[in-house]
């Protein structure tokens, strides 16, 4: 199956057999593409420095830990996060607010690197419960503005 052109979040998923422990080597390319990817949206008064971040990570992922990934407050930036496991599966998925190409590059790139060091993984796309998209809400009716008057 192709990937799509575009997609709000790409999940990859590990093997039954697969730990967080498998990502150790792995990891810091993953995260050097994420800092790269973010770089025009960190402020230069971003207290958690990526270097930070990447020892933090690597030292759950090398306890066998769900690590905390790049989940910084940029409206616009991409993500990485790292869910909790419902079937207790490793697994992580890029995401940005919008449906974009970016996130459909940076998974099939992430999950090519997985291939070539020899994790087994299913890569998904859109698969976050976003729910319905919201509207403007309903004007209110007209006999309902009668217990305002009590003001």
């Amino acid at each position: 199956m192709s990937p799509p052109v575009k997609a709000r979040s790409g999940h990859i998923v590990l093997d039954a057999k697969r730990s967080y422990r498998d990502l150790v080597r792995v990891y810091p390319d993953i995260h050097r593409q994420i800092v790269e990817v973010n770089r025009p949206f960190v402020k230069e008064t971003d207290p958690l420095l990526p270097q930070v971040l990447l020892d933090e990570n690597l030292r759950d992922l090398k306890g066998g830990r769900k690590p905390v990934g790049y989940n910084r407050p940029d409206p616009f930036g991409l993500r990485l996060i790292f869910p909790i496991p419902e079937e207790r599966r490793a697994e992580f998925y890029f995401a940005k607010p919008a449906r974009c190409q970016e996130v459909v590059q940076i998974t099939e790139h992430v999950s090519q690197l997985l291939k070539r060091r020899g994790i087994r993984h299913s890569v998904e796309y859109d698969r976050l419960p976003l729910g319905p998209v919201r509207g403007v809400p309903p004007l209110p009716s007209s006999g309902s503005g009668a217990g305002l008057s009590s003001f």
